[in-house]
């Protein structure tokens, strides 16, 4: 854009504007730039040299000093910017005006300025707010934390979990998501096809997922806590748990059910599906996305969850895309199109959907809405302030507020009792956990087994009879887990605890 003296003469008749500066003199170039600086990150403007803020025209003499602290002050832009002065003389005087020009359509914003990012309110200009500087920037580069990627030279192969890396590529091959051919594959392939490694060196992301040792990962720390009441005055329970990705998920959904109410429904007259006071499936997936979008990098941060009276919190150093807000995400009417994926940490998250930790992509907010709205409780609250992601979720005003350590304590049955018989109908309540649930608990103890299996365990001989009295009811009751849920048919398919069915187990052996 071209500047003449008689567009100066126009803008000077009115104030000072966000779009509009005077300085008097190249005195005050600073603090010229950063204007510039603020217009450039905004919708652009013009800022000139040689008029005093009433609007009068004084000009300014120029000088070989002039022009270098000009250049100067241009080269400190960060990223550099295709700006020049537009030297405008006046009348009858050896003076000038000094003009600066921005459209505002700069393709790399924010800029900066002296290492500092302004932006314009009004006629007055401020520094940039570290939030909405990462909004822009994430604006034009998306938000990918860079840390998974990063070599640990401390590291090795050996430091990682190594059966649960075979586990998980079992378990993505019987989900369908990934092929046949990995089953064949050593762990060093295993960790290359998922990007873990480079160049046979262990990055940040396989010790987040896999990590047995990790001693120079302060961050992988689940803070949890129960208190008294609405407010942190009063401690009930208060523990820490460091681990891999699926250690503290497990960690989470255990402190769950040990501190979280049941609510029952009777299906029919021997079947009762007990659920968590806030849904399992809800609480499980503020759990994942706490771990998948965290800010790994971030040493000093940590995993939070508090249980409080009224309500849960979830908490994770992190935040939204600025392409996707938790009003967005959380609307009651959303389309297909909103429901999208931006994981921030994209290699750990795809091993986490591989792993099952993650069943669908891009469906967790609307799911957790569903799950509340389906258990008469109000969707849960999203809060983003930039540095910190909160999920909170309200507690039901249950008549029963026995935890489901409580419920196991005062049950008709005592946990620890053994079967006398290998043929008890589990005709009991599952709420109250039966003597035949009891076992069949114990039967698959940490391990995934075939409903084949579990009959030889526990010495059944009708396939139908025990899916039908055993198999189905644990399943409802959320005490077991098909390891292949996608596919509820496979000939493959084995059973295994759930966080509940492993709370009850350790309570059994206690």
């Amino acid at each position: 854009m071209s500047i003449d003296i008689d567009y100066i003469r126009n803008i000077a008749s009115n104030n000072e504007g966000v779009d509009v500066e005077f300085k008097e003199t190249t005195g005050q170039l600073n603090r010229g730039m950063e204007t510039l600086c603020g217009m450039i990150n905004g919708r652009g403007g013009i800022v000139v040299f040689g008029v005093n803020n009433k609007g009068k025209i004084i000009g300014q003499e120029i000088s070989d000093k002039t022009t270098r602290e000009i250049g100067d002050a241009l080269g400190r832009f960060d990223p550099s910017i295709d700006i020049q002065p537009q030297y405008i003389p006046l009348e009858d005087s050896n003076k000038y005006l000094i003009a600066f020009c921005s459209n505002g359509l700069e393709s790399d914003k924010p800029y900066m300025w002296d290492g500092k990012a302004y932006q314009r309110h009004d006629s007055v200009t401020t520094v940039m707010p570290r939030e909405r500087f990462l909004r822009l920037h994430e604006e034009q580069t998306g938000l990918t934390y860079k840390w998974e990627r990063k070599v640990n030279p401390n590291l090795t192969i050996d430091s990682l979990d190594d059966g649960l890396i075979h586990r998980v590529v079992e378990g993505g091959i019987r989900r369908g998501r990934l092929s046949d051919e990995a089953k064949n594959d050593n762990t060093p392939t295993i960790l290359n096809r998922l990007k873990l490694t480079q160049n046979g060196a262990v990055r940040n992301s396989a010790a987040i997922l896999f990590g047995k040792d990790l001693t120079d990962y302060p961050q992988v720390l689940l803070r949890l806590a129960r208190f008294r009441g609405v407010d942190k005055s009063e401690f009930i329970d208060n523990r820490q748990i460091y681990g891999n990705v699926f250690e503290l998920t497990s960690g989470a959904m255990d402190f769950f059910f040990k501190h979280l109410s049941l609510s029952g429904t009777t299906h029919n007259r021997i079947e009762r599906k007990d659920e968590l006071e806030i849904p399992y499936d809800a609480l499980r997936e503020a759990v994942v996305n706490a771990l998948c979008h965290r800010a790994w990098q971030q040493e000093a941060s940590s995993i939070g969850i508090a249980i409080y009276d009224d309500r849960v919190e979830i908490e994770n150093a992190g935040r939204f895309p600025a392409t996707l807000s938790p009003q967005r995400l959380t609307a009651e009417v959303a389309s297909a199109n909103d429901n999208t994926s931006l994981p921030p940490n994209p290699d750990i998250a795809n091993v986490m959907f591989i792993g099952g930790l993650i069943e669908h992509w891009g469906r967790g907010l609307s799911m957790m809405n569903n799950k509340c709205k389906n258990a008469g409780l109000p969707k849960p609250k999203i809060n983003d302030n930039g540095y910190m992601v909160k999920v909170i979720f309200a507690r039901p005003l249950a008549k029963d507020k026995r935890t489901v350590g409580e419920q196991l304590e005062n049950s008709k049955t005592p946990v620890g009792h053994q079967l006398n018989t290998s043929r008890t109908p589990a005709k009991e309540q599952l709420g109250e956990v039966s003597i035949a649930l009891v076992k069949l608990i114990e039967a698959i103890g940490d391990n995934w087994c075939s409903a084949k299996k579990l009959r030889e365990k526990m010495g059944f001989k009708s396939k139908s009879s025990f899916i039908r009295n055993y198999l189905n009811p644990a399943q409802n009751a959320g005490i077991i887990q098909l390891e292949d849920a996608e596919n509820p048919q496979s000939p493959n398919q084995r059973y295994g605890l759930t966080e509940k069915g492993k709370q009850i187990l350790n309570q059994s052996e206690s």
